[in-house]
């Protein structure tokens, strides 16, 4: 029996007091890291959401959170997403920020229920925001008009602020609007660079489109760049980079002409559910 098992289950029969519930939450996320990490076995979860559960009901809002994530992927309790999502509300009742933005993403993208999102996602705004995640999912409800009447310029506001807070997700929003003749046209090429270099898997995609064709101010063709940047868009996972890196090499474009390398890459395209018979059709190649 690991330490952090042996701490819990001495724990979790002990009074409530504030010493006791922050002693065992700190053992349960312990507990979860060694699990995610392969040092303690799968079935402990159970005993870890035990311990969630039993430090939440003591008005402990990151406990709620995590409980949550328990609910929601079925780790040691039965999965139920409804019963998750009232867990991150209580954590934005008790005044967590961050348990109102997870109230408010998961009702806005796997509930679509928009006006209680908005409601939320206005609560996590009162917070600090250090990633811009809330300006971001507010900037897409300004947008579609979802939650609140549809209006641009406060889309652009949003996206605006959540970028100077460095998200990845509204740099690439900036760029489509920018791209769109919306907001600093003049600014299309920095915010497209400035989303691949935080990981965003389009803008690396995009990016590596563009130094392929060098069709836009700010980006001059250069075929070295485009095989970086679509390295790095399918190794997040775009299956079109990892496509049109099969053509690269088949072509000997931005890299030497390898029919095995592009063997490689279509295979990773094709686990990325992408066409490649089509795009290789497209363009006027056969498979290698």
């Amino acid at each position: 029996m690991s330490s952090l098992v042996l701490t819990m289950k001495t724990l979790i029969p002990e009074s409530r007091s504030p010493a006791r519930d922050q002693k065992l939450y700190e053992a349960a996320v312990g507990l979860f890291k060694a699990i995610e990490a392969g040092s303690a076995p799968e079935q402990d979860r159970d005993l870890m959401a035990k311990a969630l559960y039993e430090v939440a009901r003591g008005d402990h809002p990151n406990a709620w959170i995590d409980y949550g994530r328990c609910l929601w992927n079925g780790w040691g309790v039965q999965e139920d997403r409804e019963a998750a999502l009232l867990a991150y509300r209580y954590a934005a009742d008790l005044g967590s920020d961050y348990g109102a933005y997870i109230a408010a993403s998961n009702l806005y993208w796997n509930f679509k229920r928009y006006d209680e999102a908005y409601a939320y996602a206005l609560k996590a705004l009162a917070g600090n925001d250090p990633n811009g995640e809330v300006r971001y999912l507010l900037g897409l409800m300004a947008y579609h008009g979802r939650g609140r009447p549809k209006d641009m310029q406060e889309s652009l506001r949003f996206h605006q602020e959540a970028a100077e807070r460095g998200n990845a997700d509204a740099y690439f929003e900036l760029f489509v609007y920018a791209a769109s003749g919306v907001g600093e046209k003049e600014m299309v090429a920095f915010y497209l660079k400035e989303a691949a270099k935080r990981d965003q898997p389009r803008a690396a995609a995009n990016l590596g489109a563009l130094y392929a064709t060098g069709q836009m101010a700010g980006i001059e063709k250069d075929l070295a760049q485009s095989v970086k940047w679509y390295k790095r868009a399918a190794d997040l996972g775009v299956g079109r980079a990892a496509a049109a890196l099969g053509v690269m090499a088949l072509r000997g474009e931005g890299m030497p002409q390898d029919k095995e390398a592009a063997k490689a890459y279509l295979r990773r395209a094709e686990e990325l559910n992408f066409g490649v018979d089509e795009y290789l059709q497209a363009n006027r190649l056969r498979r290698p």
